[in-house]
């Protein structure tokens, strides 16, 4: 009860589509109240919600876990909003979306760690 309490008062609903593999659409704004930020990804933005290698273990372990942070950290990828800056973020939002240290940590060092190639992907898209 008290993971729900603390995902219902750091994000707003969030609300999408199914555009095509990996691909969807928010069709309202989404919100999420962190202690380091507010950020708000505008309706229209395409996410592909978390992505997650595609190794067994860890695509079964960790794929859908953290929905709304990823929507998050993929939004603050895409402006560039600097790397570092999105993935302690994507940290904070995690635990504020209720998901468990031991399954946190090992999503954080994989963007933290490996990031860069999806960070400089988005900067190519924007320049």
């Amino acid at each position: 009860m008290e993971d729900r309490l603390r995902e219902m008062t750091h994000f707003s609903t969030l609300e999408y589509r199914h555009l095509g593999p990996n691909k969807w659409l928010l069709t309202k704004p989404f919100m999420y109240f962190g202690d380091l930020n507010t950020v708000v990804v505008p309706s229209g933005f395409v996410t592909d919600l978390d992505s997650v290698p595609r190794v067994p273990f860890l695509y079964a372990a960790l794929k859908g876990r953290s929905i709304r942070a990823a929507t998050v950290h993929d939004y603050l990828y895409n402006t560039q909003a600097g790397k570092a800056y999105a993935d302690k973020v994507f940290l904070e939002a995690m635990k504020d979306e209720g998901l468990p240290a031991r399954r946190r940590y090992p999503i954080y060092w994989g963007v933290a760690l490996f990031g860069h190639w999806a960070y400089n992907q988005y900067a190519e898209k924007t320049a």
